[in-house]
């Protein structure tokens, strides 16, 4: 059985094109509801303002 921090590992080592396609996989590999997922994606736009220029500073916290 992997481990969380074997997990991550592997994560970071697959190219863009693959963590782009395991990001939208795994909600199933979860057992996330497709109702959650949606609402996240719902959400999301709620949080636009902060990505302006004077709040830059704070993305890569």
């Amino acid at each position: 059985m992997s481990t969380v921090a074997e997990i991550t590992r592997a994560i970071e080592n697959l190219d863009v094109k693959q963590q782009a396609r395991l990001l939208k996989e795994l909600p199933q590999h979860l057992k996330i509801s497709p109702d959650d997922v949606a609402w996240t994606h719902l959400a999301e736009p709620a949080f636009d303002f902060w990505d302006n220029p004077e709040d830059a500073i704070y993305d890569h916290l």
